[in-house]
């Protein structure tokens, strides 16, 4: 089975979790980790090809039918959150728990400064940024906190995926 089918499946259930369950547990309120940008920074570093790209969209506008009044703000934002992802960390070749945390707190920042940018619904007095940037800062930290958790289960998984397992006749023929 194709190992970007799987991650897209993990990541539908990742938006199921953020629009119910994570919603309504009370130790999260009113802070929810994104765990759909946390597996769109994990694509862009680990398997960027044609199909993380599109699935990526895909999971953006699975949270807009879900959450969103504008459809394909967040697909354009995760697309953007790709790219930038992609093209910086190409020319950086540095694997990590710590890098992947720090990946992932820019990566929400970004995402939700292309939303604020592209979305006509942000439009906030002074005294509201306070309290978006407070709740960004949180989100961001806490997405930050469990993405190397995250990148290890995923990186677990494409690994055991990507295992090619010799045939029996093969490996006697060897021996």
């Amino acid at each position: 089975m194709n190992v970007s089918l799987v991650l897209f499946g993990i990541g539908l259930v990742f938006v199921v979790l953020q629009s119910t369950f994570l919603h309504l547990a009370s130790w999260t309120t009113p802070i929810i980790p994104d765990l759909t940008l946390i597996l769109c920074v994990y694509w862009a570093l680990n398997r960027p090809r044609v199909e993380a790209v599109w699935a990526t969209f895909l999971l953006g506008y699975a949270i807009d039918i879900l959450s969103s009044p504008q459809p394909g703000l967040n697909a354009l934002a995760f697309s953007a959150v790709f790219l930038v992802v992609y093209v910086v960390f190409r020319y950086i070749w540095a694997n990590g728990p710590l890098v992947s945390a720090v990946t992932v707190f820019v990566a929400v920042w970004l995402k939700v400064g292309t939303l604020i940018v592209i979305s006509p619904l942000f439009e906030l007095s002074a005294g509201s940024w306070v309290v978006v940037a407070d709740a960004i800062l949180r989100e961001a930290l806490f997405s930050a906190c469990i993405a190397p958790l995250l990148f290890l289960m995923l990186r677990s998984i494409q690994t055991r995926m990507e295992t090619v397992k010799k045939p029996s006749s093969l490996v006697n023929a060897s021996s």
